[in-house]
């Protein structure tokens, strides 16, 4: 690998887990994202300096998100994986996370004793939804955009 593929993959492993997911999962990410065909999980532990068992909970995890898909080798129980450019998918997961969040803060604003701090978190948890809305309609609008 060169110094700068290196970088990408160092990269993506850090900015993934600004979203919630290990770093070695973003690490197999972008060692996927950077090969010309589907990898091994031996080609991926070896590349990478991981366990084989590490680079298979990050690739089933990347696989779960839409991120990767698992295909299978004929006449052989080996699996290979590709990485998918389904970002959308991230969206959804981050949606899911919002909608936690909204429904924690409209659960602490009925806990208030009211004035400033119920007003805050009913703003606060009102800006989720409407952020849920707006990412939901955007990706809507890039997956029928990329579909042409």
């Amino acid at each position: 690998m060169t110094e700068a593929q290196t970088t990408f993959i160092e990269d993506m492993g850090r900015l993934m887990v600004g979203w919630g997911l290990p770093r070695t999962t973003g690490r197999v990410y972008g060692y996927l994202l950077l090969q010309r065909g589907p990898a091994t999980l031996d080609d991926m532990a070896a590349t990478l300096g991981i366990a084989k068992s590490g680079a298979s909970v990050a690739s089933r995890q990347l696989a779960q998100l839409g991120l990767a898909r698992a295909l299978g080798q004929a006449g052989s129980r080996r699996v290979l994986y590709e990485p998918l450019d389904n970002l959308g998918s991230i969206i959804t997961a981050r949606s899911a996370q919002m909608h936690a969040l909204a429904a924690t803060l409209r659960q602490g604003a009925r806990a208030a004793s009211g004035g400033p701090g119920r007003q805050r978190m009913q703003s606060m948890a009102d800006w989720c939804d409407e952020s849920i809305k707006q990412f939901q309609a955007l990706v809507r609008r890039l997956d029928k955009r990329r579909s042409r």
